[in-house]
């Protein structure tokens, strides 16, 4: 079931916006040239959370390990490999709207 993460007009390209869904934290990406992405807002390493990583609108860093992220594709460039866990998103009006249901953040 799709609910309301966040307000469309309120992201911007290049940056990343981190919301909570079902009590599941979320990070709403979106890279440069690239589409929005809904991706797991812990890391696959530890599990520690992504809300304080830096994105330089192409890659996602964690601040706890340096773990790096592609932004458009979740797919770890450092670190073992693995990727973000990416849910089901649609925009809706002003609504971006995510599903989270059955889908569980990936562990390295």
């Amino acid at each position: 079931m799709f609910v309301k993460a966040f307000e469309f007009s309120r992201l911007r390209e290049g940056a990343f916006e981190v919301a909570a869904v079902e009590r599941t934290l979320l990070l709403l990406v979106w890279p440069e040239g690239g589409r929005l992405r809904a991706f797991q807002g812990l890391c696959p390493h530890a599990l520690e959370p992504l809300s304080d990583a830096r994105f330089d609108g192409d890659v996602l860093v964690c601040p706890y390990h340096k773990w790096t992220f592609d932004g458009a594709t979740g797919n770890c460039v450092r670190g073992r490999k693995c990727r973000l866990a990416e849910y089901p998103l649609e925009i809706r009006g002003d609504a971006v709207m995510v599903d989270v249901a059955g889908i569980r953040p990936n562990r390295a």
